[in-house]
């Protein structure tokens, strides 16, 4: 309603020959009185308290071993740098020992004044008392594999799309996998959470399912 009785007016003033800059400028003022009414508004919702299920503050660690699993991942970037760094390694890490018994271990490296480990003694700790990274996922033949499956591929004429194409059928089966018997064992163990069935992982860092994700790993 108000940008019709603008109009209206703006036609009015310039068929009496006023500048129709005037007009200009209301809309702009309109449009300025509206704007600040409006970042009054917004902080008044925005500052009342969260209600029912939703959570605005921030994300909290859900286990002890996701908890100290940061820790060393943050030990790690002040003892080698951002280059080359990967966060991800250190929280698939699997423990060989109790998570007690590492804590302490952690607990008692050497730190120099700015409170990090050398390389050579957080590589060490590393070494004794963690798993590789993805160590508890293993291989999984697919047991529905097939090499060269009926359908589409058989209808392709050109000889190097179809080698290509099967090359890239055969990739789902490099990346089939199952979780391992350890977690299954012992779970405090792991931050991976133990599936009962085979599962196809994206590869590379990327060591376990990540549900629908996973139809775009190829």
């Amino acid at each position: 309603m108000r940008m019709a009785s603008f109009h209206s007016r703006s036609s009015n003033s310039n068929s009496n020959g006023n500048h129709p800059a005037s007009s200009f400028s209301l809309l702009l003022l309109f449009l300025l009185l509206a704007s600040v009414s409006a970042s009054e508004t917004v902080p008044k919702v925005m500052s009342k308290p969260a209600t029912g299920n939703f959570d605005i503050g921030p994300v909290v660690p859900t286990t002890p071993l996701v908890t100290f699993l940061e820790r060393v991942q943050e030990s790690a970037l002040a003892t080698f740098g951002q280059k080359d760094f990967d966060p991800k390694l250190y929280v698939d890490l699997s423990l060989k020992f109790d998570l007690s018994a590492i804590v302490t271990a952690f607990h008692k490296l050497p730190r120099n004044a700015t409170g990090s480990v050398s390389i050579p003694d957080f590589k060490e700790f590393m070494h004794e008392y963690f798993d590789g990274a993805g160590n508890d996922l293993v291989y999984a033949e697919p047991p529905d594999f097939v090499p060269e499956p009926d359908g589409f591929l058989p209808k392709v004429k050109n000889p190097q799309v179809r080698a290509w194409a099967l090359e890239v059928h055969a990739l789902w089966k490099n990346l089939s996998r199952r979780v391992s018997c350890s977690v299954l064992d012992r779970p405090e163990f792991h931050t991976l959470l133990p599936l009962p069935g085979p599962v196809v992982i994206p590869g590379s860092r990327f060591r376990e399912v990540y549900y629908w994700d996973s139809y775009w790993v190829i």
